[in-house]
């Protein structure tokens, strides 16, 4: 199993969702306010070592982490989520809560960096630049209240049609491939008070 650890968005701005769920938002930093050797500077430590590897795969100190986070940053609610490329509901209790379109399964959306904009307010003129706009119309209603699709297919559907507009415009959307980018199921680990899951 694959798990990340977020607290809201990467970037406040008031064009994106303030209720996005997906892969494209912060992460946990060094905490100042206590001693490098108090217990969530350390996990900070096992973190970056285990998110330089890819992805978190402990779950029980990944939830640990969390609950320390949230006591020692007032003001931000950091969560565990699990990640996958995969179709499937999960059969465990985490509660799903859409797809993303996201780099590698996790950080960079193409959600949060295209659609949560919504339609453009005006028909644009350039040729490339009406196409991204109905991509838009047409796929942006179909996010749910996470700012993440509902199904996979529908997902599906709006990366293909993002990476074959890319190819009349390379970087359109994003520099590099857009196959990088997969479909990318996220579920919310639910967590008790003392931080187990």
């Amino acid at each position: 199993m694959r798990y990340l650890i977020l607290d809201g968005q990467k970037y406040q701005s008031s064009h994106h969702f303030d209720s996005y769920r997906g892969t494209y938002r912060r992460g946990p930093t060094y905490c100042d306010a206590v001693s490098e050797n108090h217990e969530v500077n350390q996990l900070f430590a096992w973190y970056l070592e285990s998110e330089a590897s890819g992805f978190l795969q402990d779950l029980a100190r990944a939830c640990r982490y969390t609950k320390l986070l949230n006591e020692h940053f007032p003001g931000r609610h950091f969560e565990v989520i699990r990640v996958n490329e995969e179709e499937a509901i999960s059969d465990d209790n985490a509660k799903f809560v859409g797809f993303d379109i996201s780099l590698g399964g996790g950080g960079d959306s193409l959600i949060f960096l295209s659609l949560l904009f919504g339609p453009s307010a005006s028909v644009p003129e350039e040729p490339v630049a009406v196409l991204s706009d109905l991509i838009r119309r047409y796929f942006y209603p179909k996010l749910n209240a996470f700012g993440l699709f509902r199904t996979f297919e529908e997902a599906s559907h709006c990366r293909r049609a993002m990476i074959a507009l890319q190819s009349f415009r390379p970087n359109l959307y994003e520099g590099g491939d857009l196959d990088r980018f997969k479909v990318t199921g996220v579920y919310l680990i639910p967590q008790s008070d003392d931080g187990s899951a």
